[in-house]
């Protein structure tokens, strides 16, 4: 109905899952029999659907073709591959362990249902079940099927995207106003200036290590210096004008509500810069004509974006921003910064620095690797090494030592895993031998997310002399590495819910969740940085959990 009229809904939220009759009392008979929570559905604030209502309407979906997957399918009847995992969780503050191997036959025998032997039989929907509901939750494409429905319902000719921007950026188009001109406008104080970038150099660079603090700071003393801080001047390179707006916007996103405070930014000011300095960088890209005339600083800048488009609702232009910068990187020839010589160390810095954004580069390409099923960046298409383990002096320093650069170290090695992944499942043929595959890379991330870590991201007692960061890193590791292991079992999961073969793949997709939601709501309250991916994964630990809870309570009725 199109109408503005809502009546309000008195069944409950159960029993309208399950759609069964309910006696409108809270709580109801029916709930309360079961021993299931009752509560009512939230009103609508008005007759137009919220984001969390199109992925309520999501969930429903895939829940309903899940429920007719395993109704209709046949079960096959192949043994179990024969492996011995470790059951540490991914988080190294705690370890969750797993009940059983794969070898444990079920304590119980649960309602038989039977599915089909071909992988290809089994619907992508139920079978991808939470990359695609974490993809709506951030505005991405992953299954054309939804996305065109969604748009065919609220009426608009194209699949959904990005958040609109609630600014003018449109009406400066249209008056022909510099992007610089406009940038002039909200860029912030000096001194606001310098305490965003120096927030950024402290307490952000480490999760990306997309840029070279020294020399950033550098540039930006001369722009104050040389250029009296004016973005619209005629010496002012408007690449590096787009560094200096996507810090100072993954400062903004991500600062604690207290610390953008401190600087003298509220709420509605807040949300509404953060946005709109985002524009601002992508727009003196566009201006500065990035894809023809390339330059280290769109690159850097492209990267630094990466802790800040996805929460601000711009993950479908976000992903096609990263992949022209993997080509102007390419193009710069920073995938061939090989073994050093006489001839080309005379920039140490630039060389370090080239490695450090295309470490970053790869690492976004190959964990996008879960929603697109491809990559750009092929392993034996560069040579370009890690990043040293060093700080602003490019010195490198022992493993064990925190660095800016040693969070993106270890993951690479783990974002390294994916396209080998995709490629060894791919090629195989059967469910069985998919299989076998999920269990080897399930092993190979444990070995690293557990064993072979630096020190200070052990469990280990806090060095006050260690950077601020390096409890935060301990947490972006668990709830990442968590959601790593979901990625590598996630098209297995829907399979774990109704053949046996498959439950070390519910077991430990149970326990990665526990660990993304715990770490994600001690985020909240250690007064570090909101990073996108707490919100992010926390979309896909839940859709993942949920399910399982909901099997686990189908089966016992």
């Amino acid at each position: 109905m199109s109408s503005g009229i809502h009546r309000k809904r008195l069944a409950c939220v159960e029993c309208t899952r399950r759609k069964v009759k309910c006696d409108k009392i809270l709580p109801c008979r029916n709930c309360a029999r079961k021993g299931t929570p009752c509560t009512r559905p939230r009103e609508r604030a008005s007759p137009n659907p919220s984001v969390i209502e199109r992925l309520q309407s999501r969930v429903n979906q895939l829940e309903s073709a899940l429920k007719e997957a395993t109704e209709t399918a046949s079960r096959p009847s192949i043994p179990r591959p024969q492996v011995q995992l470790n059951s540490n969780s991914f988080s190294p503050a705690e370890s969750v362990p797993i009940e059983a191997s794969p070898r444990t036959p079920p304590t119980s025998t649960p309602t038989v249902h039977t599915i089909h032997t071909e992988a290809e039989n089994t619907p992508n929907e139920v079978e991808d079940a939470a990359t695609i509901l974490e993809f709506l939750a951030w505005g991405r494409r992953k299954d054309p099927i939804y996305h065109d429905e969604i748009a065919k319902r609220n009426n608009i000719d194209h699949s959904p995207g990005d958040i609109p921007a609630e600014d003018d950026w449109d009406d400066i188009r249209t008056q022909r106003i510099s992007a610089g001109s406009f940038s002039q406008a909200l860029l912030p104080t000096k001194a606001k200036v310098y305490q965003l970038v120096d927030y950024h150099c402290t307490c952000l660079l480490w999760y990306h290590g997309a840029f070279h603090a020294k020399t950033f700071m550098q540039e930006l003393n001369e722009f104050y210096e040389k250029g009296d801080g004016r973005v619209d001047g005629s010496c002012v390179n408007l690449q590096w004008v787009s560094l200096l707006f996507a810090v100072l916007t993954g400062s903004m996103a991500s600062a604690p509500s207290s610390m953008a405070q401190s600087w003298g930014f509220r709420g509605r000011e807040r949300n509404s810069l953060s946005k709109r300095w985002l524009k601002a960088s992508i727009a003196c890209l566009h201006e500065a004509d990035y894809m023809a005339c390339h330059s280290i600083y769109s690159v850097e800048a492209i990267a630094t974006l990466t802790i800040s488009a996805h929460m601000l609702g711009h993950s479908n232009g976000f992903s096609v921003l990263l992949a022209s910068g993997v080509r102007i990187a390419q193009g710069l020839g920073l995938h061939q910064l090989g073994e050093e010589s006489d001839a080309r160390a005379t920039d140490v810095v630039g060389r370090e620095v080239g490695r450090r954004i295309w470490c970053q580069l790869c690492i976004q390409d190959w964990f996008s690797i879960p929603f697109t099923e491809s990559y750009l960046i092929h392993r034996l298409g560069f040579n370009t090494k890690k990043p040293q383990n060093c700080n602003n002096d490019i010195c490198s320093l022992p493993e064990d030592h925190p660095t800016v650069t040693s969070y993106s170290r270890l993951f690479y090695e783990i974002a390294a895993l994916m396209p080998d992944l995709q490629d060894d499942v791919t090629s195989c043929n059967t469910l069985y031998t998919k299989y076998e595959e999920v269990l080897k890379y399930d092993r190979r991330l444990r070995t690293l997310a557990t064993q072979h870590l630096p020190y200070y991201l052990q469990n280990v007692h806090l060095d006050p002399a260690w950077p601020c960061y390096v409890p935060w890193a301990r947490r972006s590791l668990a709830i990442s590495s968590a959601h790593k292991v979901i990625m590598i079992h996630r098209k297995f999961l829907s399979l774990s819910f109704v053949n046996p073969m498959f439950e070390f793949t519910r077991k430990t997709c149970v326990a990665a969740s526990r660990t993304i939601i715990k770490e994600q709501k001690e985020a909240t309250r250690d007064g570090g940085p909101m990073l996108w991916i707490h919100q992010a994964f926390s979309v896909t630990a839940s859709v993942s959990h949920e399910s399982i809870y909901q099997y686990q309570v189908d089966n016992l009725r």
